[in-house]
């Protein structure tokens, strides 16, 4: 698509409202302060047009639904004419909009949607920027193999509604099985839960020493508070939910002791070939400092990055030759490195870290070269 005369035109359908909401309002303050920090630098330099474009959002409220995720997304691409389209937050609703986008042959730039699945349906116009959900939970074994080899038992519960959750657990149930250890139970729930006694019954007889859950914020937390109140005993518990600042506003001091991966923290920064540092991100936006922003801003920030990067490298805003540029970039920013299959445009050049609440606050605890502490056995 040709650049248009008045900037470059940047499109995001984006959860609002809903069950998405609060991770849906951090990806749009995430885009915000890209276009705002590519504009303060002068606009987005694109070769074909022989000059800088100031840099447009447009964005629309997706309603957490798959239906308004394929219609605004459709606007988006139909009638607004967007130069680069971001995802959604959320694997299902970036299915959708990645349905849409690829039959009008637009790149998708994903930041929201984590699901190995969305790399399965033959997909050309989708470009993942952070890791698959089949790889959250895999530096937790090797954390823990790292303290002791010994085989570990493991425990995987999992929403059953949902591609996430299912990709989350059987990428972790792949990963205890390549390094010698076992899974001893694993069992997906129904949505919604409010009740997780049955479960933790069946948990308690099978003694493990690791116990994973995966599902919505709202059952991670309610199944954390459960953990609790039964005092469950383990060597270590990781919520996915818990890599987010709301696991710690919600459950206070009982967070401590709970680990979750997260896609980036700001104790995690990585030296960035392209784009600003976290420090300097952090001087005009004050929640890539504060802890009260989670990894959904980072990432829409950094699919930002990525598109201008490939636009610089394609040297038009052409679909074709945005995609091309995506294949063979190979660069890292401050959300860490980017390099993608160029067949199915999966991410495969970065890893998920592991973080565990300690002191009412999160301390990187994987890969080693960015861990801020020694993990500690969780305590009833």
């Amino acid at each position: 698509m040709a650049p248009s005369r008045d900037g470059v035109h940047v499109g995001m359908a984006v959860s609002l409202t809903g069950q998405f909401g609060s991770q849906g309002r951090q990806a749009l303050q995430g885009a915000s302060a890209w276009v705002q920090d590519t504009n303060t630098g002068g606009g987005m330099y694109v070769a074909s047009a022989g000059r800088r474009l100031p840099v447009h959002l447009t964005h629309y409220d997706d309603g957490s639904t798959v239906h308004g995720a394929r219609s605004m997304t459709e606007r988006l691409i139909a009638e607004d004419g967007v130069d680069i389209l971001l995802g959604p937050y959320s694997s299902v609703l970036t299915l959708a909009a990645c349905d849409v986008a690829e039959r009008h042959g637009t790149v998708l730039w994903n930041h929201g949607g984590a699901s190995d699945r969305i790399y399965e349906q033959g997909f050309r116009w989708c470009v993942g920027v952070l890791a698959p959900a089949s790889r959250y939970l895999g530096g937790l074994v090797d954390l823990l193999l790292e303290r002791d080899p010994r085989p570990r038992r493991v425990a995987v519960l999992h929403a059953q509604r949902g591609t996430f959750p299912a990709a989350v657990a059987s990428g972790l149930e792949e990963e205890v099985s390549q390094r010698g250890s076992r899974v001893v139970l694993k069992r997906a729930y129904q949505v919604p839960v409010t009740d997780f006694s049955a479960l933790l019954d069946e948990l308690e007889a099978a003694e493990p020493d690791l116990v994973a859950g995966v599902g919505r914020i709202q059952d991670d937390l309610a199944l954390a508070r459960q953990i609790r109140s039964r005092g469950l005993r383990a060597e270590a518990v990781a919520l996915v939910v818990a890599g987010v600042a709301e696991f710690g506003r919600d459950l206070g001091d009982q967070a401590d002791g709970f680990m979750g991966p997260s896609q980036w923290e700001p104790a995690a920064s990585y030296p960035p070939e392209y784009g600003p540092t976290v420090d300097r991100l952090a001087l005009g936006h004050p929640g890539f400092a504060s802890g009260d922003a989670d990894y959904a801003m980072a990432q829409a920030y950094a699919a930002g990055l990525v598109a201008g990067r490939c636009v610089g490298e394609a040297g038009s805003l052409e679909a074709g030759a945005l995609r091309e540029a995506a294949s063979t970039l190979d660069f890292t920013t401050f959300y860490g490195r980017f390099r993608i299959d160029p067949d199915t445009g999966r991410q495969v050049g970065r890893s998920v870290i592991i973080v565990q609440w300690q002191g009412r606050r999160k301390a990187v605890l994987w890969p080693p070269e960015m861990r801020e502490a020694e993990p500690v056995d969780f305590a009833p």
